[in-house]
C-alpha cells in the first residue's frame, strides 16, 4: 500500500522539500505504509533528500507526446518532464509516468509517448482518460469510447509487455467503468475518488475484477 503526498505548482524549493521529508520520516517511522509523490519538476540533489528521507517512488505524468505537448501546456517543457524523470531514476526512486488520452492527439502521438515511456524504463503507467468539463479550454472535446480505449490499451500493452498499465482518472466515463480494458491488456488501477472527479469505490473494482477471474495483489 503506498501513500502518495502530492503538491501543486511547477516544482518546490528547498524549505518545501525538507518538509516533505519530515512527513515522510512521521509516516515511515510510524506505519509499514509506502509513500510516494508527485511533487513537479525536482532535480537530482532534491530528489536524492527524498529518497534519503523513505521515498519510493515518484510520480511524473508525461501526459502526451513530445510533440503535441506544447498544445497543452506551456508552463514547461517536454524535456523538463524527461530531465526530472531521469533525475528521479538516477538516485533510485520508483517512477510511475503515463498521461491523459482525449487531449485532441492523434494516434502517433499515443503510440510517441508509449515509446518515450519504454525508453525511459518506466514500469508502472497511469492510462487517464480526459473528461471535458463545461467552462475548460477542452470541453468541446469528445469523450473517447470504450473501444477506443481498448485498442490503446491493448497498442500500449504490445509495446511496454512488462509494464503495469494502470486505468486511472476517467475510466468512470465508460459503460463498463473500463471492464473491457482488463481484457485488453489493463493490469492495474488507481481506484477510488480523483482529485477534481468521482472514481469507482475499491469494493466495486475488487468485485468486477473477481469476476473477471484476476488474482488481486495490492502494489
Amino acid at each position: 500500500m503506498h501513500y502518495g503526498i502530492v503538491t501543486s505548482g511547477k516544482n518546490l524549493n528547498d524549505d518545501e522539500v525538507e518538509k516533505i521529508c519530515y512527513a515522510i520520516r512521521k509516516i515511515k517511522n510510524e506505519t509499514k505504509i509506502k509513500v510516494c509523490a508527485s511533487a513537479g519538476l525536482l532535480n537530482e540533489g532534491q530528489y536524492r533528500k527524498l529518497k534519503e528521507a523513505g521515498l519510493a517512488r515518484v510520480h511524473n505524468n508525461l501526459e502526451t507526446s513530445e510533440n503535441f505537448f506544447p498544445k497543452i501546456c506551456t508552463t514547461h517543457k517536454f524535456s523538463d518532464k524527461i530531465n526530472a524523470i531521469k533525475a528521479a531514476k538516477n538516485v533510485g526512486l520508483e517512477v510511475c509516468s503515463g498521461g491523459i488520452f482525449g487531449l485532441g492527439e492523434g494516434v502517433e502521438d499515443r503510440i510517441d509517448m508509449a515509446l518515450s515511456l519504454r525508453e525511459l524504463k518506466i514500469k508502472s503507467i497511469p492510462i487517464n482518460l480526459h473528461n471535458p468539463i463545461p467552462g475548460t479550454p477542452l470541453e468541446k472535446n469528445e469523450k473517447l469510447n470504450s473501444e477506443e480505449l481498448q485498442r490503446i490499451i491493448a497498442v500500449y500493452r504490445f509495446i511496454l509487455p512488462d509494464a503495469f498499465i494502470r486505468l486511472a482518472g476517467g475510466r468512470g466515463l465508460l459503460d463498463d467503468k473500463g471492464k473491457s480494458c482488463f481484457l485488453s491488456g489493463a493490469n492495474a488501477a488507481i481506484t477510488g475518488d480523483m482529485l477534481t472527479t468521482a472514481g469507482i469505490s475499491i469494493k466495486t473494482d475488487i468485485k468486477m475484477l473477481e469476476e473477471l477471474g484476476f488474482k488481486i495483489c495490492h502494489d
